[in-house]
């Protein structure tokens, strides 16, 4: 079991390609039940979250795993995934 610095420094070993992004913007989809599709729209968050690129499959379980209050999102732009900043 892992207590205090241990579990902090194995936290942080996630994500090490990772970066603080302010008021990203990012795609949202929309379904539309009516006519059995979807559509995407861009919308631009407020606030500061991370931008990681998950490289391992710890990584990907990890995201996996996350509460369902916890939303990820995809970038307008670029790669990567958008997360909130409080999982760290």
């Amino acid at each position: 079991m892992l207590l205090g610095y241990e579990y902090s420094r194995k936290v942080m070993t996630l994500f090490e390609d990772r970066e603080i992004v302010h008021d990203p913007k990012v795609i949202i989809r929309k379904d539309n039940p009516s006519k059995d599709d979807f559509s995407f729209s861009i919308k631009q968050l407020e606030g500061t979250f991370y931008k990681v690129i998950p490289s391992t499959a710890k990584e990907v379980f990890f995201l996996q795993s996350l509460l369902k209050n916890v939303f990820i999102y995809a970038p307008a732009e670029g790669d990567g995934l958008i997360i909130t900043l409080n999982l760290f």
